[in-house]
């Protein structure tokens, strides 16, 4: 529901923001290190992200 969404993003606008600035942030560091040919950071970066979703999804199956 569009406007769900907008009162939830109003309505929490602060914490909305600092989100959005952080993603920018890791999103212009993935930006560079592309850019720059930084193929362990990169690897790196996605090994990361990889071990957060494994444990977003053990955790997740553990609550059902």
């Amino acid at each position: 529901d569009p406007v769900m969404w907008r009162d939830i993003c109003l309505s929490n606008r602060d914490a909305v923001l600092a989100m959005l600035d952080g993603l920018m942030t890791d999103l212009t560091a993935l930006r560079e290190h592309i850019d720059q040919c930084d193929s362990d950071t990169i690897e790196r970066t996605f090994r990361r992200a990889k071990q957060a979703r494994d444990s977003h999804i053990q955790w997740e199956r553990k609550r059902s």
